[in-house]
């Protein structure tokens, strides 16, 4: 019996293309964690506000730094992202 010709396998690269989220969906998830964060900073202040009780008091203050922060943080890149569409443009 005569042997098959067999075809030369070509190898296809197994790497899965993963798109980037486009700058609108980039820009629409920072704005909903930061105005989530936000709303727990007021929150934060507000019960600080309202208690007189020392260790309420020092834990809200504790949260209030914390969501502050991360508030500030998620402006920041808010910003930067709307100043790189703005120079795409």
């Amino acid at each position: 019996m005569a042997k098959k010709k067999r075809g030369s396998k070509k190898t296809k690269s197994s790497r899965n293309v993963i798109k980037a989220p486009t700058s609108k969906k980039k820009i629409k998830a920072i704005f909903k964690r930061f105005v989530f964060f936000l709303a727990f900073f007021i929150l934060f202040l507000v019960l600080n506000l309202v208690t007189s009780n020392e260790l309420w008091d020092r834990f809200f203050i504790l949260g209030e730094w914390i969501f502050g922060f991360i508030s500030l943080a998620l402006l920041i890149v808010l910003l930067v992202l709307w100043f790189i569409k703005l120079m795409k443009k």
